[in-house]
């Protein structure tokens, strides 16, 4: 077995539920100037959402939890394993967290991040908004944006 499908595999086990919904695609300029057009080879991101936890089993700490479901034309399995995320605060972007965000061989988005190693503070959730980077193994890439909550 692969580390990617033994991460994959885990992942999906876990059984997260996604708690917003978003449904964002990656869109590329079409020649006609018309406007954007949806890249059909693209994955879709269909629920996304970043919020503020307490830890309570042993050490007490806050935390961010990334949870959101994801597919692809080509069946989520051809979806890449990691994903980056951005933290924004009042437009400004403040983090960018590579290969945080674990992706399933179900298309299951789970990942996590430490209040007090981020810098991201859960005094004020709504303050942050996030990106999502999402990509296949042929390179299609689409962007989830959600606030924080």
């Amino acid at each position: 077995m692969s580390l990617k499908r033994g991460v994959r595999g885990v992942i999906s086990a876990l059984g997260l539920v996604a708690l917003v919904a978003c449904g964002d695609k990656d869109t590329v300029t079409d020649d006609s100037g018309d406007g954007p057009a949806v890249n059909p080879d693209a994955p879709t991101i269909t629920s996304f959402a970043v919020t503020c936890e307490q830890h309570t089993t042993g050490d007490t700490y806050y935390f961010w939890q990334i949870a959101g479901q994801a597919n692809d034309p080509q069946g989520a399995e051809s979806l890449t394993t990691f994903a980056d995320l951005e933290a924004y605060r009042m437009g400004g972007l403040i983090e960018t967290f590579e290969d945080l965000v674990v992706i399933g061989e179900d298309g299951q988005i789970v990942g996590s991040i430490r209040e007090d190693t981020s810098g991201l503070s859960c005094s004020a959730p709504s303050e942050f908004s996030f990106k999502l980077f999402v990509s296949d193994e042929e390179g299609n890439v689409t962007v989830g944006e959600v606030e924080g909550a």
